[in-house]
């Protein structure tokens, strides 16, 4: 049932699936509108917000386990992660960025990049579309902080590599868990941004702690698995170095990784974005197949 899911998910993730009710922050953004008000008038600990991201996941675990029945838990594993995976506005922006390439537009490259990283950037964004006239001192100023290929391999392992390890491991409830984290941390600016902001500083360090150690192990394997679609010496190089070692983030350690893997092709900066999302193509494709292997050995259900 897990292989079948992922597959019927990430096909019909790029042709459809970009209705509001097909995201993940339309049905969270209602959830905060009723759960915040109580948890904001309680204690505030660790134990009353990891219980406030956590009540979802325990919903959903909860009906599954009562109603006790496979196509009632397939087919809401069907919907609940075809709604948590993927980002449309990512998809969009790039989509967007590609145009801009097309037409020669620097700027808007520019400011599609750094809406990509989810990076400030001090270019006017009310229209990306529009070509912006700068001078070299402005172009100068804005800063990016990575390049293409690295910030699209990040948005790939946060909203789909990180989601489907998730869904393997743990069932559409570690899903929901999973997205819960994700947008309490990143989705600050929508609809609820400042319900949101009612959480004070000391939670809101705990939340991006709480989602760095989400992102350890399956770092980990995504970034092992880079290494055997790509250049197998030169990444293992780099993954033992950074692997074990817990003052690197989980985002470096991934990129770095990548980029190693890739070092045995024509790689420049003006192709790097293209060798990164193959280099995912090909890492998504050998987890399926360690999914279908691990589903004949009836180790995955």
């Amino acid at each position: 049932m897990t292989l079948i899911v992922l597959l019927l998910v990430l096909i019909t993730e790029r042709v459809g699936l970009r209705a509001p009710h097909w995201q993940v922050q339309t049905y969270l953004n209602y959830y905060i509108s009723i759960a915040l008000t109580k948890y904001s008038k309680t204690k505030a600990s660790k134990i009353s917000l990891l219980l406030f991201i956590a009540t979802p996941a325990v919903i959903v675990y909860l009906v599954l386990y009562l109603l006790n029945s496979g196509l009632i838990t397939f087919i809401v594993s069907l919907l609940g992660l075809a709604i948590c995976i993927g980002n449309p506005q990512s998809r969009a922006l790039y989509r967007q960025y590609l145009n801009a390439v097309g037409r020669g537009d620097r700027e808007a490259q520019f400011v599609l990049h750094s809406q990509l990283a989810q990076e400030p950037t001090i270019i006017e964004e009310s229209d990306v579309n529009q070509s912006v006239d700068l001078d070299d001192e402005t172009q100068s100023n804005i800063v990016k902080p990575e390049t293409l290929g690295e910030t699209l391999i990040w948005i790939n392992f946060r909203y789909y590599a990180v989601p489907i390890f998730y869904f393997v491991v743990l069932g559409i409830a570690g899903v929901v868990f999973y997205s819960t984290l994700l947008y309490l941390v990143e989705f600050k600016g929508i609809k609820q941004g400042e319900a949101l902001k009612k959480c004070d500083a000391h939670n809101k360090k705990d939340l991006e702690l709480w989602l760095e150690w989400s992102y350890w192990l399956p770092s980990r394997l995504v970034s092992l698995g880079f290494m055997v679609v790509g250049n197998f010496t030169n990444g293992l190089e780099t993954w033992l170095k950074y692997a074990a070692n817990f003052s690197k983030s989980s985002k470096e350690m991934l990129c770095q990784v990548a980029m190693a893997s890739e070092k045995n092709t024509d790689f420049s900066e003006g192709n790097n974005a293209e060798h990164m999302v193959r280099l995912t193509k090909r890492n998504m494709g050998l987890f399926l197949v360690v999914v279908a292997l691990l589903t004949l050995y009836g180790q995955v259900i």
